[in-house]
């Protein structure tokens, strides 16, 4: 009897207890690499008993969790139980890398494993060494207090340790430094040296410069480097992910029977209460975009355009104005200005009108899915601060979703009338009827304008989905047809030939670029879900990448939709190696909005089939609670409340000129000259006054000799000089004018920096 209880006792430690206390120790290790140490000092006992706490909850959770699993997959195959444990392993490292940024910082270590090293550090003794000082020590944990170092001749001053005894100094300092250490030094003179000392071994620094950066690295044991850290986050995620997909498995009948209920109840044929619904939502969307256009003065692009657009109005030729997106922005927005007048709400009512119409193409586009996930990619799109944002800016990405849409939406019905298994000898007829000839002729001609008409415009973004529609024309060849075989060719010899194009036209060069990724996944400022639990649509965005995987030959809409978003955002992830912002990457929220809308729609699916939620009661609870973890009113709303000129969502700076403007307007005379960096002059230009004798513009490479010769010139005028550019000029603006006897400096107005001069 009782070695039939120990029997038992020990398989169910073997089956339970010793992988729950190992899964319980892993979770409590990845939180203290992962979490733990940004709030604990290193070896503190505050950090080992966090530590010890996290992982005895583990070793509680997976308990429990191993047991529920256990009777979940009891009934499954071998084959099934891997195919579940490979999606949870993709899940958690899903969800790891995109609903977590700890990952992104370098100083993630098991820090109870990290070994201690020795700091010595001694100045030999020469003319001037007592003026040498350490203004800085640094760890990949942290910065070192000085109190924490042990010091002969030398002294603690407010922030630094300043040597006081060239001929007698020694500095100690024990501890864990992790990877890297950095240690400051400062010397009148530009000689002298350091000797320093790790674990023993000597070097010694040489000081070239007044101001001295010291590096030392240190080899991390794996059991204790953030390598290890993240394989443990990944593995506890994707546990933590396994009872979703066997909760998904066990429901998967009834949400496949409801998913094709609602496949085979959408028509091709829209109806009129949908274009009821879609009017009613535009009427949402034009609401979040209309009111408040003037409250943010333009940004510095917005400058280009209207500026553009009001000298056309008044008779300037096309070719002698700004030339970027001419046809998209300029020549619409200068219509407007002969309606309403020269007024900024006008130029940008003009992009919330075109935003608007956008989702009627949007429309018909997520449609072809079904109309549910239609209906959630409108309210997505009209409620989206980065797209209501965008929206609001005389630039040409509140145009895009209005044309890209509507381009995609042909290359679906392009797609939809080639049949699979096409062979160029049996079904090259279909091309030409008129119908298709058409569709082709209208897709012919974006590339045509992005190319010739307006090259200089991010319009040509839309040649990444042409690139994605030759990749689904090309699955639907017949590769074991002989006769294809030129057809196969010439596809691949057009998209090597786009490619060498695009690289030499373009100058595009294959970089890594990770911050375009920030805006779509973590806590990005640009979603809906900024400051909400991004865990519910970065599920909802994994499964509707794997809903996309599953259903491509039934309906590729979701899949052509998928590599659209994944082209979009690789392109820039793999060739941006410049200052990046929003506005660049917009283009690609267009197909994330409606992947979200898939996965949204797969969520409630998932949930109407839990035996809980077949209450209609507790179903509206559920999409409450739902809709309030997930999403952020208030930023939807920002964009038209907001009057700070550092739009937090676009990252685009309007700057406020109404002090600098009103103090100009009572000081400027018109036999003044104004010498400006673009900012105020484009304002000038825009607002027709102050009237100036001659305006001239202040670049980063404009040298001292430039301004001094116009200066020299005339009689008087003004020079003004925001802050960016004068820590960019070439030359010190400050330095060089406080030299000048003419020049006077006025003062600081908004980040504005003026100055004047006079007669002698």
């Amino acid at each position: 009897m009782r070695r039939g209880f120990l029997s038992m006792w020990k398989v169910e430690f073997a089956r339970f207890f010793l992988p729950a206390i190992l899964s319980g120790a892993s979770f409590g290790i990845f939180l203290h690499g992962y979490r733990l140490i940004d709030f604990f000092p290193i070896d503190s006992k505050s950090l080992l008993f966090s530590t010890l706490l996290a992982g005895l909850i583990g070793m509680i959770g997976y308990i429990l969790l191993f047991h529920w699993v256990e009777k979940a997959i009891i009934d499954l195959s071998c084959l099934q139980k891997a195919g579940l444990a490979g999606i949870s392993l993709l899940m958690g490292a899903f969800l790891f890398f995109t609903a977590t940024t700890q990952w992104q910082k370098n100083a993630r270590y098991f820090s109870l494993f990290l070994p201690k090293h020795t700091l010595e550090i001694s100045i030999p003794a020469r003319a001037g060494a007592d003026a040498v000082s350490i203004s800085w020590v640094t760890t990949s944990l942290g910065d070192v207090s000085y109190t924490a170092i042990d010091y002969e001749g030398w002294s603690l001053e407010k922030d630094r340790l300043v040597l006081t005894n060239p001929s007698n100094n020694h500095l100690r300092w024990v501890g864990k430094t992790g990877e890297k250490v950095q240690i400051v030094f400062e010397t009148p003179m530009q000689d002298g040296n350091a000797v320093i000392s790790w674990d023993g071994q000597g070097e010694t620094l040489q000081f070239p410069r007044k101001k001295n950066t010291y590096e030392h690295t240190f080899e991390i044991p794996f059991y204790a480097s953030q390598g290890w850290i993240l394989l443990l986050g990944i593995l506890n995620c994707a546990l933590l992910s396994l009872p979703l997909c066997i909760l998904g498995w066990q429901m998967r009948v009834e949400m496949l029977q409801s998913i094709q209920r609602s496949f085979s109840l959408t028509p091709r044929q829209v109806a009129q209460y949908e274009w009821a619904i879609i009017f009613a939502l535009m009427i949402l969307a034009f609401a979040l975009r209309l009111p408040g256009l003037g409250n943010l003065f333009p940004s510095v692009e917005e400058y280009s355009h209207i500026n553009a657009a009001k000298q056309i109005t008044q008779g300037a030729s096309i070719h002698d104005v700004y030339q970027r997106s001419m046809w998209l922005v300029t020549l619409p927005v200068s219509f407007m200005f002969r309606v309403f007048g020269y007024e900024l709400s006008a130029a940008r009512l003009l992009g919330v009108v075109f935003n608007v119409l956008a989702v009627i193409p949007l429309y018909l586009v997520a449609r072809r899915i079904n109309r549910p996930i239609a209906v959630l990619s409108v309210v997505l799109f009209a409620t989206s601060p980065w797209v209501i944002a965008i929206s609001r800016v005389v630039r040409e990405y509140a145009y895009h979703p209005f044309y890209f849409f509507w381009i995609v939406y042909g290359m679906i019905l392009l797609l939809d009338e080639i049949p699979r298994g096409f062979r160029i000898d049996r079904d090259w007829k279909i091309i030409l009827q008129p119908k298709r000839f058409l569709l082709l002729l209208g897709l012919a001609l974006p590339p045509l304008y992005a190319l010739l008409a307006d090259p200089l415009s991010t319009f040509k973004l839309i040649l990444i989905a042409y690139a994605v529609l030759g990749l689904f024309l090309l699955l639907k060849v017949d590769f074991r047809h002989r006769k294809n075989l030129p057809v196969i060719l010439l596809m691949a010899g057009a998209a090597l030939v786009s490619a060498y194009f695009w690289h030499e036209r373009f100058s595009m060069h294959l970089t890594v670029n990770l911050a375009p990724l920030d805006y779509f996944f973590l806590n990005s400022a640009q979603q809906w879900y900024f400051d909400r639990a991004s865990i519910i649509p970065l599920v909802g965005l994994f499964g509707a990448m794997i809903f996309a995987f599953l259903t491509w030959r039934t309906n590729l809409v979701p899949a052509f939709l998928l590599i659209l978003y994944a082209g979009f955002l690789g392109f820039f992830v793999f060739s941006s190696n410049r200052f990046f912002a929003p506005r660049h990457v917009s283009t690609t929220q267009l197909w994330y909005i409606i992947l979200m809308a898939v996965g949204g729609y797969l969520i409630w699916v998932f949930l109407q089939t839990l035996p809980l939620l077949k209450n209609h009661r507790n179903r509206a609870l559920v999409l409450i609670i739902l809709i309030g973890l997930s999403f952020n009113f208030r930023y939807s709303l920002l964009p038209m409340t907001s009057r700070d000129p550092s739009m937090p969502i676009t990252q685009e700076y309007h700057d406020d000129l109404s002090h600098l403007h009103a103090f100009m307007l009572s000081n400027a005379d018109e036999q003044d000259v104004l010498i400006s960096s673009r900012i105020y002059g484009r304002y000038v230009e825009w607002m027709d006054e102050p009237v100036f004798q001659a305006m001239y513009d202040f670049q980063v490479q404009t040298t001292e000799a430039d301004i001094l010769s116009i200066v020299d010139q005339y009689e008087s005028g003004w020079i003004i000089i925001d802050n960016v550019r004068i820590e960019r000029a070439v030359f010190s603006p400050e330095k060089a004018f406080q030299e000048n006897d003419r020049i006077e400096y006025v003062g600081l107005f908004d980040g504005e920096h003026v100055w004047r001069w006079r007669a002698r």
